[in-house]
């Protein structure tokens, strides 16, 4: 018997050899996710709308809160809260936008047998995974950059209060 390693040639060559086929259970799976992935969007852009209701009545109720002692205390603007409400609603739409393209495009090409359909189906899976996957890089980065001003600060408050525990 052979047990040599086989070379990357060979293993390139297998896999040409093999092409992947959808199977009656793998279609069915497909279709499956495509219709709870398609749940999952429809539910994402009623939240994009709550997001932007928030955010458009942050500017809004801007001007009239400003009449009112109790809102006066908050050290910035209420159009401020609804700037940044306004940035995550954009950024939230893209992943739902993909998802839902996803479900459709995926849906639609295993339904009508249409291969480009399919397959732009899952370009919007990619998308929605590189999307999502970015997403979570720049917040774990934020989270490692924010872990040191907080211990610095509490070093601050520490030491402006005379070293007393908190």
């Amino acid at each position: 018997m052979n047990y040599a390693k086989p070379d990357a040639n060979t293993v390139v060559q297998e896999e040409k050899e093999t092409p992947v086929t959808i199977t009656p259970e793998g279609k069915a799976f497909l279709i499956s996710t495509s219709r709870w992935a398609n749940f999952i969007a429809i539910i994402g852009f009623i939240l994009i709308g709550f997001m932007l209701i928030v955010s458009l009545s942050l500017f809004i109720l801007t001007p009239l809160a400003a009449e009112y002692q109790d809102f006066q205390a908050i050290p910035f603007p209420l159009y401020f809260l609804g700037i940044i409400y306004l940035i995550y609603t954009v950024i939230f739409f893209f992943p739902y936008y993909y998802l839902y393209t996803f479900a459709k495009k995926v849906r639609k090409g295993l339904t009508e047998g249409n291969q480009s359909t399919f397959d732009f189906g899952l370009k919007n899976m990619r998308s929605f995974a590189r999307f999502v996957g970015i997403v979570m890089i720049i917040g774990l980065s934020l989270s490692l950059l924010v872990i040191p001003i907080v211990i610095f600060s509490f070093g601050m408050i520490r030491a402006l209060s005379g070293g007393a525990a908190m």
